[in-house]
């Protein structure tokens, strides 16, 4: 069955402190929710904008609180300075780290090969997923890169797929069917499914995993329910109309969840869409 993992929010209060005691509840909302797994502080739990000291005390907390396996991110533009992040995390009890591709320097193929390699022999055990989102980084991972980093080096297992090229997927899974596949953009969740995907790194799952999953299901024995396809494509539409996790934010505050405060430069929805109110 496809997995969802669910890319956690981190809860801000008005004195731009992460809230510990929501996000113990967004931990358990999650479970109940059915995700499978948690990335902890990647774009969606505003990682960039965190310091590396809170980033590392969420991460952990998040290991001591939930049952769920919970993934790293990393977010750095040099080689050097992710390595020292790793340095202080690899001692944890997790298995897995999510590479961002560096941003705004716009590597070529062949740097980012080197890059990801040197990276996958400095974690090893650990594993890596590789994280493709040219939109936000600039550059873009190809077919032919990801088959000299699976052929290099065995502890780079999957990639989060954000440019949504299913040209790019159908290749991969049709000559590396071990190799994970996950959809990085809730938008394409169901034509995901269709080209069986290993799962989601989702945004949405958070507050409407149970759904995700009651389709995955229905999809397996065949079954396509239009209603609640159609229902979880409105939650997108209103959901992804501003930068995440802005969003996703908003909507949690509304459904009850406190300290859904947002780090400079991000800012709150100023105009209210009653778009909302459909959710």
């Amino acid at each position: 069955m496809s997995k969802i993992i669910n890319a956690l929010v981190t809860p801000i209060d008005e004195n731009n402190q992460i809230d510990y005691l929501e996000l113990k509840r967004l931990l358990d909302l999650a479970k109940e929710n059915c995700n499978d797994e948690l990335v902890i502080c990647s774009t969606t739990g505003e990682g960039p904008l965190l310091s590396l000291e809170d980033k590392i005390s969420c991460f952990k907390f998040c290991l001591e609180n939930t049952s769920l396996p919970c993934i790293y991110p990393i977010s750095q533009i040099s080689l050097n300075d992710a390595k020292k992040e790793i340095n202080l995390v690899k001692d944890l009890n997790f298995d897995t780290y999510l590479v961002v591709t560096p941003f705004y320097v716009k590597p070529n193929q062949e740097g980012l090969f080197l890059y990801y390699k040197e990276l996958a022999k400095y974690v090893f055990p650990k594993k890596i997923i590789l994280y493709n989102v040219p939109s936000r980084t600039g550059v873009n991972i190809n077919y032919f890169l990801i088959r000299k980093l699976i052929k290099s080096s065995k502890n780079i297992i999957g990639i989060k797929e954000c440019s949504c090229d299913f040209n790019l997927i159908k290749l991969i899974k049709a000559n590396y069917p071990k190799f994970k596949v996950y959809i990085g953009d809730d938008s394409y969740f169901y034509q995901g499914l269709e080209e069986k995907v290993d799962g989601f790194i989702s945004v949405i799952s958070i507050y409407y995993g149970k759904l995700m999953k009651e389709i995955i299901e229905d999809y397996q024995i065949g079954f396509v329910n239009q209603i609640n396809i159609s229902y979880l494509k409105l939650v997108c539409e209103v959901i992804f109309q501003y930068t995440n996790p802005i969003g996703i934010k908003y909507l949690l505050s509304k459904k009850g969840y406190k300290s859904m405060n947002l780090l400079l430069p991000l800012t709150k929805i100023n105009s209210i869409s009653n778009t909302f109110d459909l959710l």
